[in-house]
C-alpha cells in the first residue's frame, strides 16, 4: 500500500509539472542538451512535442538517430523550422551541423537562413562540410553570410571560397568563431573575409595542402585564440613545401598554435595576454622572440623549429610554468623568470653527429640556462645513425654539472658508453631510463630493435653501477660517478605509465625487470651526495 502511495505521489508530481505553462516547460528544456530534451517526449502526451518548440535547437547530422541518412536529416531540419514558423515560435539559439555532397542541402540553406532571420534568432552556429575528398568541388553558398545579425560560429570543411561566396558579407559583426578545414581559398579572398568579420575571437585554419601563402590577423583586435595546421607537415615533417607566412599581433591573444607555418613576430611586440604558445615545424627565424615581452606566458612548446638553429633566444616570461623543446639540434634558449615560481622543462633531442665538436658543450649551456626549472632530458640516437659520438673536453670537477630530475637515453650499445660519458659530465640526474615518449613514432616501427636496446640499457647501466660499488678501475668512469651515493633499479607497469605517479615506481631485482620487458618500463634511481 505504501509503495502504491509513493507511486501515486510521483505520478501526481509529474502531472503537476506537466500542467505548467508551455513557456515554463520550454525554459526548462532550454537547459538540457538536445538528446536529453528529445528523451522527455516519452514522459507523457503533453511532453511529446515540447522539445520541438524549445527556444534553442541543436541539430547534428552525426547524431546516430539519422544513421547518416542525409535526406532524413534534411527533412527533420526542414520540418522543425517550418513548425517554428507556422506556430510563430521564438527561436533564440540554433546550432546546425550538416554534412553533404549534393546541392539539395545547399538549396535548403538558402531557404532556412532567411527563416532564421524572420524568427529573431540571436545566436546561429553553423558547421557545414562536404563529404567529397576534393576541396573546392562545391561552392560555399553565399547565403551563409546573410545571417549577419545572428551568425556567431561558422565551421566550413571541404568547400570552395570564392568572390561569389563572400559577396554578401557587408559586416559580419557578430561572428566570434571561424573554423576552416580543407577549404579551397586564396590569400585575397581570405583577407577580405576576415576583414569583414572584425570581432572574431577564435580563428582556426587547418588542412592538407592549404593553399594560403600569407595570413595577416593584425586587424582582428578581439582575437584570443589562433590555430594554423598544415597537415602535410604532420604527415612528414621533411616534406618539401612552401610554408604559409603568418603575421599575428593582436594584444588580445591568449593562445597561439601553429603547425608547419612560418610566424612573423614584430620586433618589440608585447603579448600582454598570451598564455600558451605552441610552435611546430616553423622554419622562419625566431630571433624576435628575444625583443618581445610575455608577462602572462605559462606554456611554451617548440617542436622541430628549424628557425631556432641560428638563433639565440632570450624570452622575457616571468610567469612561465612549462617549456618543451623537441628537435635534432641543441637550441640556445634562456628565460627571464620569477625565481620564486616552480616551473618545468622537458627537452627531447635527437643526437646527430654533424662534425661539430661542441654538441655536449651546447647542451651544457642549455641545461644551465634552464637550471631554475625541474628538467626532464631525453636523448635519442637513431638506429641507422652509425657515426661515432664525438668526445668533448668537459671537466666535471671544475664545471659543476646541472641537476636533472629525469634522464632518458636511447641508442645502440656501440654508442652508449660515449653518450653516457658525455651526458654525465654535464648533468646529475635523479633517475636514468630509456623510455622516450616524445620519440615514440621514431622507434614504434621497430619494436624488436627497441626491446633489444632496453636489454642493452639495463645490462650496461647495471654493470657500470655495480662496478662503481665494487671499485672500478676505469678512471673516467670513477670520476663521473664520484658523487653518486646510491643507485637502485626500479620498474613500473606499462598500464600505469601514461598517468605516471612517482610513488608507482618500485624497487625490483634485475631478474624481475628482465622477466617483464614487454609489460614494464625500468629506470635507475640515483642519489647524489649534496655537492651541487
Amino acid at each position: 500500500m505504501k509503495k502504491a502511495n509513493r507511486e501515486d505521489a510521483g505520478s501526481n508530481s509529474m502531472d503537476r509539472i506537466s500542467e505548467l505553462p508551455k513557456e515554463i516547460l520550454q525554459r526548462i528544456l532550454y537547459f538540457l542538451s538536445q538528446k536529453e530534451a528529445v528523451r522527455t517526449s516519452v514522459l507523457s502526451k503533453s511532453w511529446r512535442t515540447i522539445w520541438r518548440t524549445r527556444p534553442n535547437l541543436d541539430l547534428d547530422f552525426s547524431d546516430p538517430t539519422f544513421r547518416h541518412s542525409t535526406r532524413e536529416f534534411l527533412s527533420v531540419v526542414n520540418n522543425t523550422l517550418q513548425l517554428y514558423r507556422d506556430q510563430t515560435l521564438w527561436l533564440e539559439e540554433f546550432r546546425l551541423s550538416i554534412c553533404t555532397d549534393h546541392y539539395e542541402s545547399v538549396s535548403l540553406l538558402q531557404k532556412w537562413i532567411p527563416l532564421l532571420t524572420s524568427m529573431g534568432v540571436k545566436e546561429f552556429r553553423l558547421s557545414i562540410s562536404s563529404t567529397t575528398s576534393d576541396p573546392g568541388r562545391l561552392d560555399l553558398p553565399s547565403v551563409v553570410f546573410e545571417a549577419v545579425e545572428s551568425l556567431k560560429h561558422l565551421g566550413v570543411e571541404r568547400f570552395l571560397f570564392d568572390e561569389k561566396a563572400i559577396e554578401n558579407i557587408t559586416l559580419c559583426k557578430n561572428l566570434r568563431s571561424l573554423h576552416l578545414v580543407d577549404v579551397a581559398v586564396d590569400d585575397s579572398i581570405f583577407q577580405q573575409m576576415i576583414a569583414r568579420c572584425p570581432l572574431i575571437e577564435t580563428l582556426c585554419v587547418e588542412g592538407l595542402g592549404i593553399g594560403l601563402r600569407t595570413i595577416n590577423t593584425n586587424d582582428l583586435r578581439n582575437l584570443e585564440e589562433f590555430t594554423f595546421t598544415e597537415s602535410l607537415g604532420l604527415c612528414s615533417r621533411h616534406f618539401p613545401m612552401e610554408l604559409c607566412s603568418i603575421e599575428i599581433y593582436p594584444v588580445s591573444l591568449r593562445t597561439i598554435n601553429i603547425n608547419y607555418g612560418n610566424i612573423m613576430f614584430r620586433k618589440e611586440a608585447n603579448f600582454l595576454n598570451l598564455n600558451d604558445l605552441f610552435l611546430q615545424g616553423v622554419k622562419s627565424s625566431l630571433d624576435n622572440l628575444s625583443f618581445g615581452k610575455f608577462p602572462r606566458l605559462r606554456h611554451l612548446t617548440l617542436l622541430h623549429c628549424d628557425g631556432l638553429k641560428e638563433s639565440r633566444v632570450f624570452i622575457d616570461a616571468p610567469n612561465i610554468l612549462y617549456f618543451e623543446y623537441k628537435g635534432d639540434f641543441v637550441p640556445s634558449v634562456s628565460f627571464a623568470t620569477n625565481s620564486f615560481r616552480d616551473w618545468k622543462s622537458e627537452i627531447h633531442i635527437q643526437h646527430i653527429n654533424d662534425g661539430s665538436p661542441s654538441w655536449f658543450l651546447k647542451l651544457n649551456k642549455l641545461l644551465k640556462s634552464l637550471s631554475q626549472s625541474k628538467i626532464s632530458l631525453s636523448i635519442y640516437k637513431h638506429p641507422n645513425d652509425e657515426k661515432d659520438i664525438i668526445q668533448e673536453n668537459i671537466d666535471p670537477v671544475h664545471d659543476k654539472p646541472v641537476l636533472v630530475e629525469s634522464l632518458n637515453l636511447a641508442c645502440g650499445l656501440s654508442s652508449f658508453p660515449d653518450l653516457v660519458n658525455g651526458v654525465f659530465s654535464i648533468c646529475r640526474p635523479r633517475s636514468i631510463g630509456n623510455c622516450l615518449k616524445a620519440w615514440h613514432e621514431e622507434f614504434a616501427e621497430s619494436e624488436y630493435s627497441w626491446r633489444g636496446w632496453k636489454v642493452e640499457f639495463v645490462g650496461y647501466m647495471w654493470k657500470i653501477l655495480m662496478e662503481r660499488e665494487s671499485g672500478s678501475k676505469d678512471e673516467p668512469l670513477r670520476l663521473l660517478f664520484r658523487d653518486l651515493e646510491e643507485a637502485s633499479l626500479e620498474i613500473i607497469m606499462r598500464s600505469m605509465y601514461e598517468d605516471e605517479k612517482e610513488d608507482e615506481w618500485y624497487r625490483a631485482p634485475l631478474s624481475e625487470c628482465l622477466l617483464n620487458l614487454r609489460r614494464s618500463y625500468c629506470r635507475f634511481a640515483l642519489k647524489w651526495r649534496d655537492t651541487m
